[in-house]
Parts: structure tokens; sequence; C-alpha cells
């Protein structure tokens, strides 16, 4: 689902789940280890996150929603995923997202978590969120994550209450982007921007970020380990009227079937 990639001192998960990398329980598990590795490994500079294909991700895998069938299934997921999520956040060396196509739902919400976001200049793919209609809120750390990513609370409001999906130099121009790179120099592009980061003296890089994001990781924190999000969450998920709409969503992906 991902294949770890190690190449010049630099992490690459590369997304390879067909036909839309779509994130599987077994996806959180294995982005999780190439995190711990870029932390644990002082050789390796960064972390570059990719997708193969015309996707970098459509975002959570329906018939992983479709398949939960009670509060422990909906919990072992996403306590999965919302640890994943502060870890992507928190990683002490650059992380940087190298958008190669489609970026939504989960997928945007990765990116966003993300110190940077490269994408390819093509005029067809597109990024955004659109959980708004088919019913779907977001937990603690993705919201935080979006909210991070996309600069204001009034561009959240607009990302999440619209439900639109922007191309890339839309994004771009909203500063949801940091560049646009043709296809074969995109993780080119990551790699330099990583090693500039990383290379400067004494890795000055990693006591910066950790001081910049410490006020939203420290809320975060707190607010995973000491407030009950898990019952709005599991009545919407569990909600018959939601599981109808993931039923119908699913189908039109795949033919009717």
């Amino acid at each position: 689902m991902i294949r770890h990639i190690l190449e010049d001192n630099i992490m690459i998960a590369r997304f390879e789940n067909p036909p839309t990398n779509s994130i599987t329980f077994e996806t959180l598990k294995l982005l999780r280890e190439a995190i711990k590795n870029v932390n644990d490994n002082n050789s390796i500079k960064g972390l570059i996150i990719t997708g193969e294909g015309r996707f970098f991700s459509s975002g959570f895998d329906l018939p992983v929603f479709l398949s939960f069938r009670d509060r422990s299934d909906v919990l072992n997921f996403f306590n999965v995923e919302e640890e994943l999520l502060f870890e992507l956040f928190t990683c002490k060396k650059p992380v940087i997202a190298a958008i190669n196509g489609h970026c939504a739902a989960g997928g945007f919400i990765l990116s966003m978590g993300c110190d940077y976001r490269i994408a390819v200049d093509n005029p067809k793919p597109k990024i955004g969120m659109t959980e708004i209609k088919i019913g779907l809120g977001l937990t603690i750390a993705e919201m935080e994550l979006v909210r991070w990513g996309v600069n204001s609370n009034r561009d959240l409001r607009d990302v999440m209450f619209n439900g639109e999906t922007y191309s890339f130099q839309d994004a771009k121009d909203k500063g949801y982007i940091d560049e646009l790179v043709d296809a074969e120099n995109l993780i080119v592009r990551a790699k330099k921007k990583i090693c500039y980061w990383i290379d400067q003296p004494e890795r000055a890089f990693i006591s910066l970020k950790a001081a910049i994001k410490k006020p939203a990781a420290q809320s975060i924190r707190e607010r995973l380990d000491n407030e009950n999000w898990q019952d709005d969450l599991c009545a919407i998920i569990l909600n018959p009227g939601i599981r109808t709409i993931l039923e119908k969503v699913q189908k039109s992906m795949t033919g009717g079937k």
C-alpha cells in the first residue's frame, strides 16, 4: 500500500494502492513506520510523501469504512489514524508532499500536515475536501492539520463548507500548494528542498520546526488525550444514512459493483 524508498539519504513513502491510492489500515501503519525511521535514523534527511499514477491519494478507503460494524471497529482504525497524523505533523525533519495527481479527502489532510507542498504543473488534477457533500466531519487531528495547511480560519471555513476541489494552479494561488513543477522534476525538487532545509548549520531546522509547531502540537495532543471525541465520531461513521451515502459513492467509483 505504501512503498518505502531510500534515495540520497531521503525517505520516499509512495502510495501504491491502485486505482486511486486510497488509504487503508495497512497504509497508516506503513506511513508511521516511515516517519519513525526518519526520526530515528540520523543519516536520513527527511521524508517525501507521493503517489503512483494519476492519484496522490483519494483519501480513506471506502471499503474499509463500510466494513466497520461497531464502535471498536471504528476506534481501532481512528486511534491509529489520529496518532499517525500527530506524528506526521511533529516529525522532526522536513516532510514534503510531492503531489503527483488528484489529492482529496484524507490525501488532502495528509498533504496539509506536511511542511511544504510541491505539485505537478498540470491543469487536470484536482485538490480539495468534499466531506460536507457526503455528511462527514473531521476528527481533532484532521481538522487541525487542515487548519495549519490552509493558512487561516477563513480559508478553513471555505475549504470545509464549500466542499470544492481546485486546480493545482488555483490551490497555489490560494496558498494551499507552495510550488508547481514539471512532473519529471517533482521528486528532484522535493529532495532539493529537504536538503536545503536540513543541511543548514547544526540542523537548525529541527529546533525551529519544533518551536514553530509547538503550540498547535500541544493543543492537538491535549485534546486527543482529554476530550471525548470518540462518541461523536462513532455516531457519524456508524450512522445508517452515512453508510448509504458511502455505498453509493463506492458504487459510482467501481462502475456499480
